[in-house]
């Protein structure tokens, strides 16, 4: 593994040390490949906690721009054939940090990733930004706000848990510092190792990290109040206590954009379990889980976020942010390959 240029690794330690909690000359004599990676990131733009994050796009604004926009739709075929966007290419996620990097230099001024309900789409256009492919973009919502005749996918994932009554409003604090997941990258420049582990969770695909709220809910001991999962809400206060349905037992808030540095909380998140990250719609929680697992951690991104714990229960309500009608657009689309 190669080091980074020790200057700027001082550098950055003297910036991360009150967080990586080693001595810097220790860090210097043996930095884990984890470490390296955290570096790597947060001196290099620091995506998930910078205001590019989430890298969203609006359906109006890519239906204005057809044809001078590359969309990649990574839906199954069939769904692809079923209905898509004009001009968009099917493709496997497994098959997508190749293509993007086949068409860096080209001439589109957007590349746009297209899923069912934005989450899939969260999920690698987060990977591709962290490998450097800064105009990539994921559609907000979806097909389901192209067109009605998509919307359906979505609503269908939005529930009243039937566990709704178990969550609770208990303020729940965060753990105590933990070192640094495990994680080998093998030889070559960060920015080469960067790569080779985005295209592996790329060939993983975001099924392998999304999780429903009732597989985890199955895991409460209510005896010991515990979960098998570290339920993260990266959110306000606003939905971590929302009325009416608080959050799952257990679970910690994690303030967007400050905690989840080095020199804040990061290192509070546990290496010995699971963790299940949550918001509003399960596309933010995706970008955030994309980050987690390329440090090593093992995360999962809690589908349709909220709107898959309890949105039945919100959906009048103006504090949790849903798909709307006035989201859902009346674009056209064509069928076939």
């Amino acid at each position: 593994m190669k080091r980074i240029n020790l200057i700027y690794f001082i550098v950055s330690l003297i910036f991360l040390s009150g967080c990586l909690k080693d001595n810097p000359i220790e860090m210097m004599k043996d930095m884990q490949d984890s470490a390296e990676l955290l570096v790597y990131f947060e001196t290099n733009g620091d995506y998930i906690n910078s205001n590019k994050m989430p890298a969203f796009i609006k359906s109006s604004e890519v239906y204005s721009n057809i044809g001078s926009y590359l969309i990649l739709d990574i839906r199954p075929k069939e769904k692809f054939i079923d209905g898509h966007i004009q001009g968009a290419i099917n493709l496997e996620m497994k098959n997508l940090f190749d293509f993007v990097n086949q068409m860096k230099d080209s001439s589109y001024k957007k590349i746009v990733i297209v899923s069912s309900t934005g989450q899939s789409a969260a999920y690698a256009t987060s990977l591709l930004r962290l490998s450097g492919y800064d105009n990539v973009y994921s559609l907000q919502w979806g097909m389901a706000s192209w067109n009605p005749k998509f919307a359906t996918e979505w609503f269908r994932q939005v529930k009243n848990s039937f566990l709704v009554g178990s969550y609770d409003f208990q303020n729940y604090p965060k753990p105590s510092f933990n070192e640094l997941p495990d994680v080998e990258l093998g030889k070559g420049t960060t920015s080469e190792l960067v790569k080779f582990r985005v295209k592996k969770l790329l060939e993983d695909g975001f099924e392998k990290v999304r999780i429903d709220i009732d597989q985890i809910m199955k895991t409460y001991n209510q005896k010991t109040n515990s979960l098998d999962y570290f339920v993260i809400c990266y959110a306000t206060t606003r939905l971590y206590n929302i009325r009416d349905n608080g959050h799952p037992p257990t679970a910690v808030r994690y303030q967007p954009y400050e905690d989840l540095r080095s020199t804040s909380y990061l290192q509070t998140l546990p290496t010995d379990k699971p963790i299940a990250v949550y918001e509003d719609t399960g596309e933010i929680s995706a970008y955030i889980v994309a980050y987690l697992n390329m440090l090593g951690y093992n995360a999962y991104s809690i589908n349709l976020g909220a709107n898959g714990m309890f949105g039945e229960d919100q959906s009048n309500s103006s504090r949790m942010i849903r798909l709307k009608s006035s989201d859902i657009m009346n674009y056209p689309f064509v069928t076939g390959e």
